[in-house]
């Protein structure tokens, strides 16, 4: 039987066919542009043949180059879904998360779902894309938006209010009207439903006159303006979910009472059916901890 390659020179091979570089190859495997080269150049040695010419600063694959390629491809992808299936059934639990969620929410309580329930690990994907539950070894996703997901079966977090926040060395700000003297920090996420809520629905809620709804930085994710917040740099509007942990610990204070609800919530995807036991625990410890 012919000796297969190693498998280090076939997964270097199979990053710089699929990015068409050897420097985007190193940096995804994590070595230097070197190593990548001395893995192709012993693979190409066994196999007796070239897999890569280059036409000036352009890398191309040889006719054997992309003959292999599609093979390692195909091989590699085999070999992610196995290991999916093996983690599945160890018990291990996947979940697409959007970052801000994910960096204001959910790592700070994973500890007390580690206690709740040692035998499920977690395996966290902060990710801005929608990926279907159920596919691509994706358990379960955790997204903001109207609940408009077909085809999986979604469960709403809580009702989300949107209000102001800010650090406590900007007050006092007594009225809402006192915003025309301080920078607004605003979400692209919030900017992106409008029509539902954001700067211009509350000033317009709260009857403030005079003060501009698109003035200040824009931010592309909410944990960034909320940080921005923090550090005292403006005023945010906070999302009920997020802002729970600073406003407890005192390092984001609520200066007005008036707050929206935007029809945004939180949800928690997954396949339809009924849930394999390690989602629906999650499914179930996070709907309490949310709750409290």
């Amino acid at each position: 039987m012919t000796d297969l390659p190693t498998l280090p020179g076939l997964e270097a091979f199979e990053a710089a066919a699929r990015h068409g570089s050897f420097t985007r190859a190193a940096e995804e495997l994590h070595v230097t542009q070197s190593a990548i080269s001395h893995r192709i150049k012993a693979l190409e040695t066994q196999l007796g043949c070239a897999l890569f010419a280059r036409r000036g600063r352009q890398l191309e694959l040889t006719e054997e180059g992309r003959a292999l390629a599609s093979a390692a491809r195909d091989a590699f992808a085999r070999l992610r879904e196995g290991v999916d299936r093996l983690r599945t059934r160890q018990g291990a639990l996947t979940l697409s998360c959007s970052p801000s969620f994910a960096i204001r929410w959910l790592v700070p309580n994973l500890p007390d779902f580690a206690r709740a329930h040692p035998d499920v690990s977690v395996r966290l994907a902060a990710e801005d894309r929608l990926t279907a539950p159920g596919q691509g070894g994706i358990d379960a996703c955790l997204r903001y938006g109207a609940g408009s997901y077909p085809g999986v079966a979604h469960t709403r977090l809580r009702v989300e209010e949107i209000f102001p926040v800010c650090s406590p060395s900007l007050l006092p700000l007594a009225r809402p009207s006192d915003l025309r003297g301080h920078t607004l920090l605003h979400d692209e996420v919030l900017r992106a439903h409008a029509g539902r809520v954001g700067w211009r629905r509350w000033l317009e809620a709260a009857g403030v006159e005079g003060v501009d709804p698109d003035r200040g930085p824009r931010f592309s994710h909410a944990h960034m303006a909320l940080d921005a917040a923090v550090a005292g740099q403006g005023v945010a509007l906070g999302r009920t979910t997020l802002v729970a942990r600073d406003l407890e610990d005192g390092r984001l204070v609520r200066p007005f009472t008036l707050g929206l609800e935007s029809g945004l919530s939180y949800w928690l995807l997954t396949p339809e059916g009924d849930p394999p036991p390690r989602v629906a625990r999650f499914r179930d410890w996070l709907l309490r901890r949310v709750s409290a």
